[in-house]
């Protein structure tokens, strides 16, 4: 099944946006797995079978597993592994926000969709949409367009406009996103900008927005779910995996996936 497919039906079953963010910071992960050699893998596993039953899609972000050479991404390869073979039903969106020419996006999009088999990728569209082409060829994944994120300095560069279009920089990515099918090229837009984000999905009504920033970086689910229609991912992390810090961080994080499970069905009905 495609990434589309996968992604309506999951939210049409748990009439939910929910896409929980995996972001296994060390310095932040229980103390109890201090001894445990394979330890991203661990907490990352037990996050994953704790919220499963809520998750629309996940979210792994390679840069906590990179950090550590070879032996942080066997444990991110292990992850990927872990998710497809329990809970193939739930898509997988490898954050990793990559970006290159042709020769080098084919390799980037041999790694993650034909050796590790993820759904969907974030991407950088930066260099324009001949890089985006080799991550579409095989139409059954997705990719995220880098388009007005949640950081506080993104305005610098991305709203900043065009002299010969009057558009401002995440438009213009939005507006590029228009090149490709639908079900193969989404936009990434942070909670933090909710009146960007109605703007945008206004004019795109029907791409799939993955849209992070939401919990720990102070955006209001209320404010989100209002603007960013049915076709959405809200992204949680820290607020779902970082519950607590004892050894009951995996429940932690499945009572509070839950919560937020219940709250976004209420907003969307």
């Amino acid at each position: 099944m495609d990434f589309y497919s996968k992604f309506v039906k999951r939210r049409e079953i748990l009439n939910s946006l929910l896409c929980v963010g995996i972001d296994p910071d060390i310095t932040k992960l229980p103390p109890s797995l201090e001894k445990t050699s394979d330890k991203l893998y661990v907490f990352s596993r037990e996050i994953v079978d704790a919220t499963a039953e809520y998750a629309v899609a996940y979210k792994p972000n390679i840069a906590f597993f990179e950090a550590f050479g070879s032996k942080g991404i066997e444990q991110f390869e292990r992850l990927i592994s872990h998710i497809k073979t329990n809970y193939p039903e739930i898509p997988i969106v490898a954050d990793a926000k990559r970006g290159d020419l042709d020769n080098t996006a084919r390799q980037y999009a041999k790694f993650f969709f034909k050796e590790l088999g993820v759904d969907s990728l974030t991407l950088s569209p930066y260099m324009g949409s001949d890089t985006i082409k080799p991550f579409v060829e095989d139409e059954s994944r997705m990719v995220f367009l880098l388009c007005l994120t949640s950081n506080p300095d993104s305005s610098e560069l991305q709203k900043k406009t065009f002299s010969e279009t009057g558009r401002t920089l995440y438009r213009e990515v939005a507006a590029l996103s228009e090149k490709f099918p639908t079900k193969n090229v989404g936009l990434v837009v942070g909670a933090t900008h909710p009146k960007e984000l109605l703007e945008i999905r206004k004019a795109h009504p029907d791409r799939i927005f993955l849209i992070p920033g939401y919990g720990a970086q102070g955006a209001s689910l209320e404010e989100v779910i209002s603007v960013c229609g049915k076709n959405s991912l809200v992204n949680s992390s820290r607020s779902i995996i970082f519950s607590s810090s004892g050894p009951d961080f995996a429940q932690a994080a499945g009572k509070a996936a839950s919560s937020i499970t219940e709250q976004m069905r209420k907003l969307l009905s």
